[in-house]
């Protein structure tokens, strides 16, 4: 009985963590997918006709539809590609962040197998034990600074948008909307990663 139990564990630990290595690879190609469009959606700050020429020449080559040098649908079709990206992205995070807590789980159980052993602690003890300065210093880099980055560059892009306003349109409200839902998305997703350490100075504080 022990046997089987041991095996079934040791099947679903393979198969879990096949799903965790997968989600990762998802995470990584997210994110560079959203390094590209926020480069290209902060450039437009700078170079709005200049952007909207090689997004409309890129959309003509790939698709075939002819955008012309219409620089307010560029312009929320950006903010349209930074909402999707920045959304799947914080959301396969958290689903990485969800995958390790069960990992840990599973490796305790496994362990428990092998007494005074460090048999099944990949993800957990062994991993966390002697946790290196640098990958410290990416994990801030991850969790905190580049969710400020996006949040810095949407809060420049719509405060431009805001200056030059004359008359509030269509494309100009979804991109009001878009600048919303980012900046909330990215508030919750830094939240999440960082509760417990938020809610230690919220109690120290009180």
């Amino acid at each position: 009985m022990e046997e089987a139990k041991f095996n079934n564990l040791c099947s679903h630990y393979k198969d879990t963590f096949d799903v965790h290595l997968a989600s990762i690879k998802q995470r990584d190609t997210l994110f560079y997918g959203l390094l590209i469009v926020l480069a290209v959606f902060t450039l437009q700050l700078s170079s709005t006709e200049v952007v909207a020429n090689v997004v409309g020449e890129y959309v003509n080559k790939t698709t075939g539809i002819e955008l012309g040098n219409n620089i307010d649908f560029v312009s929320t079709l950006l903010w349209f590609l930074l909402l999707g990206f920045t959304t799947r992205y914080f959301q396969v995070v958290l689903e990485i962040e969800r995958q390790y807590d069960y990992l840990h789980v599973l490796e305790e159980k496994l362990n428990s197998f092998y007494s005074n052993s460090r048999a099944f602690t990949r993800e957990g003890e062994s991993y966390l034990s002697k946790y290196p300065l640098f990958s410290s210093w990416v994990w801030f880099l991850y969790t905190v600074f580049f969710p400020i980055l996006i949040l810095f560059c949407v809060i420049m892009r719509i405060i431009s948008e805001i200056e030059v306003i004359e008359s509030i349109k269509v494309n100009q409200t979804i991109n009001f909307t878009c600048f919303i839902i980012v900046g909330i998305s990215s508030f919750l997703y830094m939240y999440r990663l960082h509760e417990s350490g938020i809610e230690n100075l919220i109690k120290r504080w009180r």
